[in-house]
């Protein structure tokens, strides 16, 4: 996800906060540890400190490091030299070298093997990289910016993460807040992501309806923004009318956990439109069934004109 410049988007006074933070840290070329839960917009907050920063005409690399074996991790970090091993049949620029001049975001770093941690750790202190399979060590000059949805304080003392190089990554740390705790962003998010979803798929724009919009709006996200963006794109991939409405979104945002989850918390309802659309799509379906599928007869059980009965069927997707 590319989220531009997030002070035209964010605007619940938790995010603002934490992206004048990340303005100012974004200034020198400090190392930034972001944590947060799964989804959250980490590497939002990456992306705005890269392009806040000097060095944001360089490159901005990422690596997620869960997403690749243990055997892999070196090599995608470090680069080798033909013949370093069996299949390395040519040069291999590594990533921490590919960034110079620029940002690398580690996602996830808390997957990174001790090993690895360890060839990190002396790179980032020496400033400096040798390839696998070479002896020539080179330099390089790039930000690092550090993600994890683990509490790595305490895998420090657990020893489960080195802490040298927990030191070296949290010069400066910020948590990033789950979305539930600046659910005042949902609407502008939202908007955004259908923007995107509308001009991937070559669709005109789809505004949200009022009712798609309080559904969003009453549900917890515990997915976060990736959930929020990936229920967005269902909704703009499935939408039939002109509008994005509540029937549109994925079905586990009416039925997931509601309000803030917490014992005194107060009860969320569901929209009142959406509540009715579903009854008059279920009457409906119902109807059908009873009439062996002729619409007209249809229609006339539950009492409604076949004009809008027909009109209804193509909006709720019946036929």
């Amino acid at each position: 996800m590319s989220l531009g410049d997030p002070t035209g988007v964010v605007i619940d006074s938790v995010m603002v906060r934490m992206y004048e933070l990340l303005r100012k840290l974004a200034g020198g070329d400090i190392s930034v540890l972001l944590l947060g839960e799964t989804g959250a917009g980490k590497e939002f907050a990456a992306r705005a400190v890269h392009a806040w920063s000097r060095r944001a005409a360089g490159p901005l690399l990422a690596l997620n490091c869960a997403a690749l074996p243990e055997s892999l991790m070196e090599s995608e970090l470090f680069g080798y030299v033909k013949g370093a091993f069996t299949g390395a049949d040519r040069n291999k620029l590594g990533l921490l070298e590919a960034a110079c001049g620029g940002t690398l975001f580690l996602d996830e770093v808390g997957e990174l093997s001790l090993g690895a941690q360890a060839k990190l750790l002396r790179a980032i202190d020496a400033r400096e990289v040798t390839r696998i399979g070479d002896v020539t060590p080179r330099p390089v000059d790039f930000r690092l910016v550090a993600a994890s949805n683990r509490d790595l304080a305490a895998e420090r003392v657990r020893r489960q993460f080195r802490e040298d190089l927990y030191y070296r990554l949290a010069a400066a740390t910020v948590t990033v807040p789950p979305l539930r705790e600046h659910s005042g962003d949902i609407p502008a998010l939202a908007r955004m992501f259908v923007a995107r979803a509308c001009g991937a798929m070559a669709r005109s724009p789809l505004p949200l309806s009022d009712a798609a919009m309080q559904l969003l709006l009453s549900y917890r996200f515990p997915g976060n923004v990736r959930e929020l963006a990936n229920a967005i794109d269902y909704g703009v991939a499935t939408a039939a009318g002109d509008r994005i409405e509540s029937w549109d979104l994925p079905a586990g945002l009416g039925t997931g956990e509601p309000g803030s989850g917490e014992p005194g918390s107060q009860a969320r309802f569901q929209p009142i439109a959406e509540e009715i659309a579903a009854l008059e799509k279920r009457r409906m379906t119902e109807a059908l069934a009873v009439s062996g599928g002729n619409q007209s007869e249809a229609a006339k059980l539950i009492g409604m004109p076949r004009r809008t009965f027909v009109r209804k069927m193509r909006q709720y997707r019946l036929c």
